[in-house]
């Protein structure tokens, strides 16, 4: 049986408003925020975002686990990142004149053989002030993301996909999507345990890496094979219900609050009109809206 991933039944503000309604906000964010990397634009995104989730009333006992995976893979990909490009990439900034703090010996990447040279990692204003930004920008993210899994129902997941104009058939698919990794976590641990009670022990496993993996088969194989039949049963299920022959009818049906409309009419609204500025201003130059194509590091970091 398929399971969800663990929904929070609760009374609060971001519980009442309508599944469409974070969704269209989470997206709208998603965008935004990656149209810039300005300091102060996702410093604002973050605070918002910090105020949306408090509205959740989530506990750290319920979240923790999620958090820990955004946490390091948010660190992953920002420090990976910079030290990958030894501090040398920092979205639409001009770093032929940055303001360097300090340099320590590293390696650069090449195009030619062997493709890894020596070279200089450089710490300045502008890769650090850069690398703190996407940090924000991507806890903010997921500050966005926790309250759809923790605070819609599952069963009005596919509901939500449907009333946003999608067809059926990609509503379902991916209403299935977000419960598979769940199932087949749960299957990894209920297989994990019945091998254990067989004597199995994974941490006694000492070969080498492709020793390991064949040694890891009383594991995979269960798993693997039980996730192809599970998808077979759906498959028929499916095929047995005639779905996607005519118009599909779902037993809940989701009403929105004036409140709704307004979140999603003015999340929407407010991406257009930075959207339309956003790319106008890259041929017309406006000085009012200069600082959405700069860092936005105050002058005294840099003076």
């Amino acid at each position: 049986m398929l399971i969800n991933f663990p929904y929070v039944e609760r009374d609060s503000f971001v519980h009442r408003l309508d599944p469409r309604t974070k969704m269209v906000i989470l997206f709208v964010f998603i965008f935004l925020v990656a149209m810039t990397s300005n300091f102060w634009f996702i410093l604002g995104g973050l605070i918002i975002s910090i105020l949306y989730y408090s509205q959740a009333r989530l506990t750290w006992a319920e979240t923790r686990a999620a958090w820990g995976y955004i946490i390091v893979l948010a660190f992953m990909l920002v420090i990976l990142n910079y030290f990958i490009t030894a501090g040398s990439v920092v979205q639409s900034i001009d770093l032929s004149h940055q303001h360097i703090l300090f340099k320590i010996p590293f390696f650069n990447l090449t195009s030619k053989f062997p493709w890894v040279t020596g070279g200089p990692l450089i710490f300045s204003v502008e890769s650090i002030t850069f690398v703190i930004t996407q940090l924000m920008r991507n806890i903010g993210i997921g500050l966005f993301v926790l309250p759809v899994s923790y605070t819609i129902n599952p069963a009005e997941m596919g509901v939500a996909l449907k009333g946003m104009r999608l067809p059926d058939t990609i509503a379902y698919a991916i209403d299935l999507s977000l419960r598979f990794l769940p199932t087949i976590a749960r299957d990894f641990t209920v297989t994990y345990d019945a091998q254990r009670a067989r004597g199995f022990e994974v941490e006694k496993l000492r070969s080498g890496v492709f020793g390991r993996i064949a040694r890891m088969a009383p594991l995979l194989v269960p798993v693997i094979i039980g996730s192809i039949v599970d998808s077979e049963d759906i498959i028929s299920a499916m095929e047995l219900r005639c779905f996607g022959v005519t118009r599909r009818t779902w037993l809940i049906q989701l009403h929105p609050r004036l409140l709704d409309g307004i979140l999603i009419f003015g999340s929407l609204a407010f991406f257009v009109v930075m959207f339309v500025l956003n790319t106008v201003s890259g041929f017309v130059p406006l000085p009012w809206f200069a600082f959405f194509h700069g860092q936005g590091i105050p002058h005294f970091l840099v003076s």
